[in-house]
């Protein structure tokens, strides 16, 4: 039996064990298997470009996966994890639909960024214009808008660079402009091999103001540590964990 007085100790101990484990897992061929049953899909050290039977033309980053339904009807994407960048061909007889676990959008041609994160979803529209539908009513995103889906229905709506952002995602940057820590290290986790580990609510209050790269994670990591209170531990190569360094005792 061991002793209570120790049971502080072992604590960090067992749950980095219990982590390994869990990456371990999570880094082999069958946990893999679950990512099949989505009609695209994408690892973390690779995106997918594919051209679909209309002509629009679709981008899955890394850690992605999407269901795709056409018919004479309709065109449709899930995005079920992850994120796409999508530049959607003219098809009047058949609406175009992508739809998330927070909501379903009609764009028009153009061009747009879908994100699936954690609870939300985030929609960027590049180019061209994308309407809202659900239950909360009609809204209308045009080109340099960008929205954030909840659970509780849509955000506000906000601006981006068109420009920038499309460079960004070509050149595999992940722009900043104060965006919450937890959030940026669950991107940063979509290009890594293994599990990044953090836990969320202690890391609030943190956040980023720098662009990123996302084909490096070690580099990005590095700069984060650089710029925060925090502390970055590589226990294997499945296994990195985030944690503050200024957390009160």
């Amino acid at each position: 039996m061991i002793p209570p007085r120790l049971f502080p100790r072992l604590a960090l101990p067992l749950a980095i064990v219990a982590l390994v484990a869990a990456s371990a897992l999570l880094a082999s061929p069958w946990m893999g298997q679950g990512f099949e049953l989505a009609d695209l899909a994408t690892d973390s050290q690779h995106r997918l470009t594919r051209k679909l039977e209309d002509g629009s033309l679709l981008t899955l980053d890394a850690s992605s996966s999407v269901d795709v339904e056409f018919d004479a009807l309709q065109r449709h994407l899930q995005l079920l994890k992850g994120q796409l960048l999508i530049e959607i061909a003219t098809d009047d007889a058949r609406p175009f639909r992508i739809s998330t676990p927070q909501g379903t959008l009609r764009p028009l041609a153009g061009q747009l960024i879908v994100e699936c994160l954690g609870d939300v979803s985030e929609v960027s529209v590049l180019r061209g214009q994308a309407d809202l539908e659900g239950d909360s009513g009609h809204l209308s995103l045009h080109e340099g808008q960008h929205l954030r889906l909840e659970a509780s229905g849509p955000g506000t709506l906000g601006s981006v660079d068109s420009g920038t952002l499309q460079a960004a995602w070509h050149l595999q940057r992940l722009p900043a402009d104060g965006q919450p820590l937890s959030e940026t290290l669950e991107r940063l986790a979509r290009h890594r091999q293994g599990l990044l580990w953090f836990d969320a609510e202690a890391l609030q209050g943190l956040r980023v103001w720098r662009d990123l790269p996302l084909d490096d994670s070690d580099q990005a990591l590095a700069e984060l540590r650089a710029e925060l209170p925090i502390k970055v531990d590589t226990y294997t190569r499945w296994l990195t964990v985030v944690s503050r360094s200024d957390a009160q005792k």
